[in-house]
């Protein structure tokens, strides 16, 4: 493959794989292609790479419902420790406090004591 300007052919059969070129245009391509062995090789495999995008850009991934059920377990679980791990922090806080007042530890304050 001897071109005077390699990105510029590679960048003009990639066009004419995809269909963005003029008619004009895609007709010199053309003859490019049918004139050397390696044009044509390189059409082709821009042809199959193009079906093959358009293929998998057809296709929707599908998960396994054991993946889904496992994500929605652990989010479920994990919500559940979150709330309870807020339900007993509240309890210990409220306890501590009736301990510590039922002690008389904590000191009410200058307004509590009428200064």
């Amino acid at each position: 493959m001897i071109w005077s300007d390699r990105w510029e052919v590679l960048e003009r059969i990639g066009a004419y794989a995809a269909s963005e070129l003029s008619p004009e245009e895609a007709r010199e391509v053309e003859w490019m292609i049918l004139e050397d062995p390696q044009a044509l090789r390189l059409a082709e495999s821009y042809l199959r790479m193009l079906a093959l995008l358009d293929a998998v850009g057809e296709e929707s991934p599908q998960s396994p419902q054991a993946v889904i059920d496992h994500a929605i377990r652990r989010a479920t679980i994990s919500a559940f420790f979150r709330q309870a791990e807020f339900f007993f922090a509240g309890i210990g806080r409220a306890y501590l406090d009736a301990f510590v007042h039922y002690l008389g530890l904590r000191d009410p304050g200058p307004m509590a004591r009428g200064i």
